[in-house]
């Protein structure tokens, strides 16, 4: 019997964090018995000219960011409300158009302010006729596009971004919601179990997202420094540059579909400020090490880990060593407290907090 309940979640394969949330929404959706299709209505429009611009993301990312930087500060003063039909995004807009039309939602869900824009549009036109909300992917800093539409409901991860873009937007309390970011409860299923940590059981989570030289400068001095401890390594598409560290204690990965037992099983997880990685460490309960962290948006998700105590930066290999050395110290009490800290700031339980506000804005 088909689902009576419909949602179409709208997403976009830049980074990881918008595809992170959309599918943690997408499966508390349907385990209370709604039938949800999930679309990255750039891919499905212009499969080649968003594969250019993904590429370029990642380059910015792995390479360049200072030109993500210059970017991003473009992206946030350009008036997005007049995307809708200009001549390549037009193609997207009329995508969303044809997936209303033909899925018949209840309500839609944006993971990526884009889309957002053009549903506005749709709307003023009689085209779309049902309600839509923005679920906004990052922390404090948060870009002009994601609040100036014209969505009834945006939700965003945390009450200091609620408190900021009230006031910098003055926009109207009622429309904006601190949900949380919504992250796979998997996460959350094993906090409190791991053992404490020790010079002899240490076990490490590093995504590979610094400078090359960084990460290779990073691991060969935590494998000096810690010769008993399990090190996982999240590489992605430098997987090939790292496999010369691969040992019985060091695992040089692509990806993994399991992060959330990977996560559950390790004491630290060292790399940068992505949106979801942080969120589905507060899960975890599992301390943040931030050794990189992109200009923009990654600055507010460090700052509010940093305003929880839940994390610390290390800017140099060096200063990485120092502090897990500390953490370790006394019997892991740092790592006690990192861990205490996030269990005070309670960032778990987002995806289903949004799902409940969804159904009680659009009577569903």
């Amino acid at each position: 019997m088909p689902a009576t309940k419909r949602a179409l979640i709208l997403s976009v394969g830049y980074g990881e964090g918008h595809h992170a949330a959309a599918r943690a929404l997408k499966l508390e959706l349907e385990g209370r018995g709604y039938g949800v299709q999930m679309c990255d209505p750039c891919a499905t429009a212009h499969p080649r000219i968003f594969e250019i611009t993904r590429r370029f993301y990642h380059l910015c990312v792995r390479r360049m960011p200072w030109l993500w930087g210059v970017t991003y500060a473009q992206t946030d003063t350009a008036d997005w409300s007049l995307k809708a039909h200009s001549p390549i995004l037009s193609g997207v807009t009329e995508c969303i158009a044809e997936l209303v039309r033909e899925f018949k939602p209840q309500y839609i869900v944006c993971t990526y302010p884009l889309f957002a824009h053009m549903l506005d549009t749709l709307t003023r036109e009689g085209r779309v006729t049902v309600p839509y909300a923005v679920i906004v992917t990052d922390s404090i800093e948060i870009s002009r596009p994601w609040m100036v539409t014209q969505a009834p409901l945006i939700c965003l991860p945390d009450e200091h971004s609620q408190r900021l873009v009230c006031e910098r937007y003055a926009l109207r309390s009622e429309r904006i919601v601190a949900t949380g970011f919504p992250v796979r409860r998997e996460f959350s299923a094993y906090k409190g179990r791991r053992c404490v940590p020790d010079s002899q059981n240490l076990r490490l989570v590093y995504g590979a997202y610094a400078p090359l030289n960084r990460v290779r400068s990073d691991l060969a001095a935590l494998v000096k420094a810690w010769p008993s401890a399990y090190i996982t390594v999240i590489a992605g598409e430098r997987c090939s540059a790292l496999t010369d560290f691969n040992s019985d204690r060091v695992n040089v990965i692509r990806r993994t579909d399991d992060m959330p037992a990977l996560f559950s099983e390790s004491h630290f997880y060292i790399g940068k400020a992505g949106a979801a990685t942080m969120f589905e460490a507060y899960s975890s309960e599992l301390p943040v090490i931030v050794n990189y962290s992109l200009p923009g948006q990654e600055q507010g998700n460090l700052a509010l880990l940093l305003a929880d105590g839940a994390g610390v930066t290390a800017g140099t290999t060096s200063e990485l060593l120092t502090r897990v050395r500390g953490f370790l110290a006394d019997g892991a009490a740092g790592w006690k407290r990192l861990t205490s800290a996030m269990q005070r700031a309670g960032r778990t339980g987002a995806a289903a907090r949004i799902v409940d506000e969804l159904e009680r804005r659009f009577n569903i």
